[in-house]
């Protein structure tokens, strides 16, 4: 039986059995729309709240290293009496000193909604913990004062269940793993390099930017797309 190879039509992002096909045909288009995509994928959010949050085993808090462990069942004391408890689904808030102060408990909600988003983001199950600006501001506020009732430093680099967070040129907090995609990607882009020439470890940042990229599209997609990096040599996300 004859193979028919599949190559990614990078103008639809379909499946292709043309290797023409895999010829960018508005390059300046297509370089904004896969910047825009790799570093911003659209996720699942209904599934990203169903999937159980990857937790410390047991919780701990290290000052030297700036770093905090937080695991499953653990209670965190906040402004006004409030307590927040973590779970594997979120962050619960319960208690206050006073049922009438609103805006002590919006402050708590905050930072429960922060911090569920940022031990997801730790965990591998959330990619974006924002989609604007103000969704940022919030989310930077939040984690802020979690932080320091914890104890950690947010003003320097800092580190949550294993993975280290700082703040990128926008003030937000960036995990590592998306800024060294970042710095992956444009290095790519610099170094225009082929893919079967490559060394090993920009070999595991193109498999990690396709992964981050390709997360949400079928199995078949994904295969056709390894097909095509080591068949053709082409590197889809270069700046051309």
């Amino acid at each position: 039986m004859q193979s028919i190879s599949s190559y990614i039509n990078p103008n639809t992002r379909g499946l292709t059995s043309n290797y023409k096909n895999t010829a960018i045909k508005d390059k300046e288009t297509y370089n904004e729309a896969m910047s825009q995509h790799l570093l911003n994928p659209v996720e699942d959010l209904v599934q990203v709240l169903k999937t159980p949050i990857k937790l410390a085993k047991s919780s701990s808090l290290s000052r030297q290293n700036n770093s905090v462990n937080i695991a499953e069942g653990q209670r965190i004391r906040v402004n006004g009496g409030h307590v927040l408890t973590v779970t594997a689904h979120g962050v619960e808030v319960s208690g206050g000193d006073n049922p009438y102060d609103t805006q002590s408990y919006v402050k708590a909600q905050r930072m429960a909604d922060a911090l569920a988003s940022m031990l997801r983001n730790a965990g591998g199950t959330m990619t974006t913990v924002a989609h604007s600006k103000e969704e940022y501001a919030r989310y930077t506020e939040g984690i802020t004062d979690v932080m320091s009732y914890l104890g950690v430093d947010t003003s320097k680099d800092f580190t949550v269940n294993g993975m280290k967070y700082s703040k990128n040129k926008d003030g937000w907090y960036e995990s590592e793993a998306n800024s060294d995609a970042q710095a992956a990607y444009e290095q790519l882009k610099a170094n225009n390099r082929i893919y079967q020439f490559a060394d090993e470890k920009t070999k595991k940042q193109i498999a990690y930017i396709s992964d981050y990229y390709l997360q949400t599209v079928p199995e078949s997609v994904k295969a056709a797309w390894q097909e095509t990096l080591e068949e053709t040599g082409f590197i889809h996300f270069r700046r051309m």
